[in-house]
């Protein structure tokens, strides 16, 4: 069970998710439009592809949102260790 709640880590992983959830089913109804535009109709290619854009997308958003987040916390240092 969970003793103690890091807040400033549950903030991030829940803004994280909020910001990937619209950006996956935009992504992965965006990849399944294009597949079929191209005629795929293999569905399991048609899942590795999305699988393939969906991790390199959330790698990236990941590394914003983290980036973010750390910027962030250091700015706060830097305000505090100012006074």
């Amino acid at each position: 069970m969970i003793n103690k709640i890091d807040r400033k880590t549950l903030k991030e992983s829940m803004t994280d998710t909020a910001i990937a959830m619209p950006i996956a089913w935009i992504t992965s109804y965006g990849v399944l439009a294009l597949m079929m535009n191209l005629g795929m109709g293999n569905a399991f290619f048609i899942s590795a592809i999305q699988t393939l854009v969906l991790t390199i997308v959330s790698v990236i958003r990941k590394y914003v949102v983290r980036s973010a987040f750390k910027n962030a916390e250091e700015a706060s240092t830097n305000r505090l260790a100012a006074r």
